[in-house]
Formats: C-alpha cells, sequence, structure tokens
C-alpha cells in the first residue's frame, strides 16, 4: 500500500484530484449562472452535490500526496528558519496544538456541514428557509458559519482546558476532572451554538418563521456540535497526554543517565576499604591515649563505613541516617566547635520511616559551604518534622561575601539539592519542597513508608 502510495501514477492520480477539488467552488457557484434546464430547487441541490465531491476529492489528494507534501514542507520550513536565523528574526515554531486551530477546527466544521447534507440531502433542495431565503448563496454563508462555530468550540475548549489545569490538574484528580471536564464543555458548546443561531437568526431574517424542519435542524445542528466539541477536546486531551508521556521518557533517560555518571564517577574515586580500614585501626592504636583523637578516628570511620555500605541502595532507614549525621556532625564539630550548632528533634516512632542514603549528610554539607560558620556569628541547624509527617531541615541564612559587601557565589551551588530531588523523582515520590527567605533557609523531606 505504501509502496503504490509512492508510485508517480498515484502522485499523478493525486494532483488531478487536487485540481478538481479546486474547481468544484467555482463550479458550484456558478451552476445558477449556465443556463440549465432545472429548478432553482434543483440547481442548489446540484451545487451541494458539487461542493461535496470536492471535499471528497480533496481529502483523496491528501491521502495520495500528503507524503510528499509533508517532505517539501519540512524542505521548506527549514529554508525559512535558517533565512531567520541569518536575518536575526525570532522563528516561531508552530505545535500541533497551532496547526489543528488554524487549520484543523475550520475543517472539521466543513466537515459537519457534509454531515448535515448527508444525515438530510432534501433539507437544501426542499427546506423552507433554504427555498425562500438564498439557495446557494446560503449554503455557502452556512459553510462559512460552520467553521467559524469550529473555531469558538475550539478555542473554548482550550480555554476550558487551561483553566481546569490550574484547579483541578489531571495528575492529582483524573476522574473528577475528567467528569467536570465533559459536564463543563457539554453545558459550554450547547451555550455557544444556541448562541450563535439566535445571533444569525436576528442578523440574516429576524423576522422568519421557522419550521418544524427548520427546528429539527437546530436541534440537530446542537447535538452534533456537541460532539464535535468533545471530540475536539478528546484530541487536545490526547495530545497533551502524548506530550507528557514523551517528556517523561526524556526526563527518565536523563536521571538513568546522571545515575549511571554518578556511579561511574564513585568507581572512579573509590578506595580500597580494607586498607583504609586497616590503617583506621593502626591510627586509633597510635592515639589511643588521647580520646579525642580516638573518637574523631572513630566517628570518621563509621561515616567512610555507612558511605560504602549504603550507597547503592535507593532507601534507608531514618534511624541509620540519624547516626550517620551525629557522626557527621561530631566530625564537624571538631572543625568549628562551638561555631556549629546542630539540634536534632525526632519523634523515635518515625525512626522506621525511610529516606535516600546520604541525603541529611548532603544538606547538612551544603549549610557549611555556603554560609559563614563562626564564633561571633554560629550557624544553626535544626532537624524536627511538621504537622504534615515530614521532616525539615533548616539552618540560618549568612552567605559568604567579599570584601566589598557582594554574595560570594560558591561552586556547586544547587547541584546537591538537585541530586536529592532526582532521587526522590527515581523512587516516584512527591519532590523535596525548598523555601528560602533573608533569616533561613529550609528543606522539606517527605518521609517514605517502608
Amino acid at each position: 500500500m505504501q509502496t503504490w502510495l509512492s508510485s508517480r501514477f498515484a502522485t499523478k492520480l493525486g494532483w488531478l484530484c487536487f485540481g478538481l477539488s479546486c474547481l468544484a467552488w467555482p463550479l458550484a457557484a456558478a451552476i445558477p449562472f449556465l443556463g440549465l434546464t432545472l429548478n432553482a430547487t434543483s440547481k442548489a441541490a446540484l451545487s451541494a452535490g458539487v461542493v461535496v465531491t470536492g471535499e471528497v476529492l480533496f481529502l483523496l489528494a491528501g491521502l495520495l500526496l500528503g507524503k510528499q507534501f509533508l517532505n517539501r514542507f519540512k524542505e521548506g520550513w527549514k529554508r525559512v528558519t535558517r533565512w531567520a536565523t541569518v536575518a536575526n528574526v525570532t522563528s516561531v515554531q508552530w505545535s500541533f496544538n497551532t496547526w489543528f486551530r488554524v487549520v484543523g477546527a475550520p475543517m472539521l466544521g466543513v466537515m459537519i456541514y457534509v454531515v448535515f447534507y448527508l444525515i438530510d440531502p432534501n433539507l437544501i433542495t426542499t427546506g423552507s428557509y433554504y427555498t425562500q431565503y438564498g439557495g446557494l448563496s446560503q449554503v455557502c454563508v452556512d459553510i462559512v458559519e460552520c467553521m467559524v462555530g469550529a473555531v469558538l468550540l475550539s478555542e473554548t475548549s482550550i480555554w476550558l482546558d487551561k483553566g481546569l489545569n490550574r484547579v483541578v490538574p489531571w495528575e492529582r484528580s483524573p476522574l473528577p476532572r475528567l467528569l467536570i471536564q465533559t459536564v463543563s464543555l457539554s453545558v459550554l458548546s450547547v451555550a455557544i451554538i444556541q448562541g450563535m443561531v439566535w445571533v444569525i437568526a436576528e442578523l440574516e431574517q429576524p423576522d422568519y418563521q421557522y419550521s418544524e424542519t427548520d427546528q429539527l435542524s437546530i436541534r440537530q445542528t446542537i447535538a452534533i456540535g456537541s460532539m464535535m466539541a468533545l471530540f475536539i477536546n478528546a484530541i487536545y486531551t490526547g495530545e497533551f497526554f502524548l506530550r507528557r508521556w514523551q517528556n517523561a521518557r526524556l526526563e527518565a533517560e536523563r536521571l538513568k543517565r546522571e545515575s549511571v555518571e554518578a556511579r561511574f564517577e564513585a568507581l572512579k574515586t573509590q578506595l580500597d576499604p580494607h586498607f583504609l580500614f586497616n590503617n583506621l585501626n593502626t591510627l586509633v592504636s597510635l592515639v589511643e591515649d588521647n580520646p579525642p583523637a580516638v573518637s574523631f578516628v572513630e566517628n570518621l570511620s563509621l561515616v567512610y563505613r555507612y558511605i560504602l555500605q549504603n550507597r547503592d541502595k535507593t532507601v534507608v532507614p531514618l534511624a541509620d541516617e540519624l547516626r550517620l549525621v551525629k557522626a557527621y556532625v561530631f566530625l564537624l564539630q571538631q572543625r568549628f566547635g562551638e561555631a556549629l550548632q546542630v539540634e536534632i528533634i525526632i519523634p523515635d516512632e518515625l525512626h522506621e520511616r525511610q529516606i535516600p542514603p546520604l541525603t541529611l549528610q548532603l544538606l547538612l554539607e551544603n549549610a557549611v559551604k555556603h554560609n559563614v560558620v563562626s564564633r561571633a556569628n554560629p550557624l544553626q541547624i535544626r532537624l524536627t518534622v511538621n504537622a504534615s509527617g515530614q521532616l525539615v531541615v533548616e539552618n540560618n541564612r549568612q552567605p559568604k561575601i567579599f570584601a566589598n559587601g557582594q554574595a560570594r557565589l560558591v561552586e556547586g551551588v544547587g547541584i546537591g539539592l538537585k541530586n536529592i530531588e532526582n532521587r526522590y523523582q527515581l523512587l516516584g515520590q512527591v519532590r523535596p519542597t525548598v523555601t528560602e527567605t533573608t533569616e533561613c533557609f529550609t528543606v522539606h523531606l517527605p518521609l517514605i513508608l517502608p
């Protein structure tokens, strides 16, 4: 099938169908003036048939020439964007939504009119409205009105989607969002179509008396228009989910690549653990008469052993992480003394909860790295749990500054927090939230159930 569509015969047939479809509209408009031995009703029916035939030929031409037209359009668009880049002109990338709003929605309006004709072909030939007010000219006006109505319904669907995304996003409440969106769009589409019918009637023929057939046609317009609105919204929603799925797949690939790179860096900097611990034990024996030195070496050994044992794990119990924090704080206080004050207030019943390994150690390291730590301005760090059951790590802000008073940018700012957020995302958990004011820096960490 694909080979046949690419053949030269299919190409010629496609261009023939396209040419005939372009002639359909002028021919339909010229039929009343050709001097045919037909009455007005028959001429209107013949014109409508020519219009429908032209639409069918246009769709057939699109099927036969679609691939070639798309390739040529891509080449032309590349030339336009290349020229825009050279000329320093901002190029506008039209998304699927833009193309559908500009081209797809009006074409759907034309298709809706064709559907009306297929449902009741006699409406145009014998309907009192068409026979009394204009024939073919009224048919053309109605087609334009259908296109305008389709665009209005399309824009309403987009407006409704944007509003509901702020109030009831798909990620939070999918079923309520589906129900609210369907009901709201149905009500809005009925109101829009009914309003258009009233406005058009008042502008065109305010004194016209509608027959039962006309009333039936209006009801059909409202019903089919509402279904078209739901169909348009389904297209937008499907494109939204497809785009989200593509972004999620790209994000997962990026996170996977970062994880592999992090493991590779860890392997490159890995020391022989047996060699290190043997030397630490030797060091303890050499300084056993100095209790502070022994405590320092033991805590350093605990920190390094914890890193080796848990670096490949996805989560660890909070109790283990707190033991690491106490050992790490001991090492830091040997350096800063009273200039570093750490307070840990966490209920024992939460010690079985889990978090990614080395998360707290990384936050403590960032706090020390990015702030001034001195006796005159001690750095205060608090580890608590809020009412929502989240672990809160908070420190007072006193950024390092140059002599001229400007804040000093510390290398690696934001990398540690990004690493923590990525690990929570890989676990499918809610991301940590960061709150930064002029006085304090706070990180809220979700605690994972075991």
